[in-house]
């Protein structure tokens, strides 16, 4: 048994390689770029004003200033004229602003009188702004906007737009299967027997990667038998590069998921480690000729929490790093509002918790990891240290956002 940290490390460092494809701007959400993006020019592109105003070239603080109206200036126009001493144009927000302009006075610290503009006395303080969107404050021509391996998100998808990119490089997204193993499960729609249980994990699982951006390949529910096994894993290796199993991985008589994956190539990095719940959580790498992981296989616990959280901490990171990008769940250190304690103490313990309006966490009524019902109303994880039996109350953890 490993510790977390070493079967994180094992695990990103046994990635495979994503090739690259090139998507329009409106099918890229979510996805890892692939590519450093520049801008092509500078950013903003002009001089703009930042506010509804008038820009002018000095400001007469002493007096208050009055400056002649010369015109209007609207967004998506050039100006022809320029603003000379004891001179303005109304300007729009966004619109490029006038040769000579130094400061754009807000409309709301004006009025207007036969033509001209006045800065109202009482707002000289606020007036000395200037209000001006300079050419290249934000970003100069050749400059790195988005960085490779970033994950697309919709401010990504805005600089996209800005920088004229729509045929976006991503890293492909792995192909990548899902089967649920055990003699007790049956189809969800199924009206089991008393001694069956609806299958959750595959529709789980199926449900994370979707959040994710990522399509995946349900191969169904195989038995325990080995010839029934090792025929649908055999198929979805021929399907997939990942493939994510769920059951079938303790130590009872009819586990047989390990032996199936080794009979076919690949070589078991781990099968337990000292986290709770996923204890029997076992990865395994297949190699090319060339030595380099070519598939690999999740085999995961069976209960729904134990899947649920191990995908999180261990498959999501693995598919990310293997397109280029980054991903670990946010954590925050947090205080407890309540004394707790716990048993087993040989292992980090993931617990769900809820997080209160006062910046602590309480612990949730929580019966073990097949009881997915603990985790319904916020995907939310307390860590507790190995050897930590007793926290108390005010007492800080790490504290896994998953939502």
């Amino acid at each position: 048994m490993i510790k977390f940290e070493e079967a994180l490390e094992k695990v990103l460092s046994n990635t495979i390689e994503a090739g690259v494809e090139y998507r329009e701007l409106d099918n890229c959400l979510n996805k890892v770029l692939a590519e450093d993006i520049k801008a092509d020019r500078d950013i903003p592109p002009f001089n703009k004003s930042a506010v509804d105003g008038y820009a002018i070239s000095n400001l007469d603080l002493d007096s208050g200033g009055r400056y002649r109206i010369l015109g209007c200036i609207q967004a998506g126009a050039k100006p022809e004229g320029e603003v000379g001493f004891g001179e303005c144009y109304k300007v729009m927000t966004g619109a490029m602003v006038p040769k000579g302009t130094s400061h754009i006075i807000m409309v709301e610290d004006t009025y207007d009188s036969e033509g001209y503009m006045h800065i109202s006395q009482a707002k000289l303080s606020s007036a000395m702004k200037s209000n001006v969107c300079y050419r290249g404050e934000d970003a100069i021509k050749g400059d790195t906007i988005l960085k490779r391996g970033s994950l697309i998100t919709p401010a990504h998808i805005a600089n996209l737009a800005s920088l004229g990119i729509f045929h976006v490089p991503v890293s492909m997204t792995p192909d990548i299967g899902i089967i649920s193993t055990g003699n007790e499960l049956v189809d969800p729609r199924a009206n089991p027997e008393e001694f069956q249980i609806r299958d959750s994990n595959s529709w789980q699982l199926k449900a994370q990667l979707s959040k994710s951006g990522i399509k995946s390949m349900n191969f169904g529910i195989a038995k325990d038998r080995i010839e029934e096994l090792t025929d649908v894993f055999t198929k979805a290796c021929g399907e997939c590069d990942i493939i994510i199993l769920s059951g079938g991985v303790s130590m009872g008589e009819f586990d047989l998921v390990p032996e199936v994956i080794v009979s076919k190539g690949f070589e078991i990095i781990f099968d337990r480690i000292s986290v709770q719940p996923g204890k029997p959580t076992t990865f395994a790498v297949k190699r090319d000729r060339e030595n380099r992981v070519s598939k690999v296989a999740f085999a995961l616990p069976g209960n729904p929490v134990s899947s649920l959280i191990q995908f999180e901490l261990l498959v999501k990171p693995f598919i990310f790093k293997s397109m280029g990008g980054d991903y670990s769940p946010l954590k925050l250190t947090l205080p407890s509002s309540e004394r707790y304690n716990r048993k087993n103490i040989d292992r980090v313990s993931f617990v769900p918790v809820k997080i209160n309006k006062d910046g602590t966490f309480s612990f949730i009524k929580y019966n073990g990891s097949a009881h997915i019902a603990s985790v319904v109303d916020g995907f939310t994880m307390a860590s507790i240290p190995i050897g930590k039996m007793n926290i108390e109350e005010n007492e800080k953890l790490e504290v896994y956002f998953f939502n």
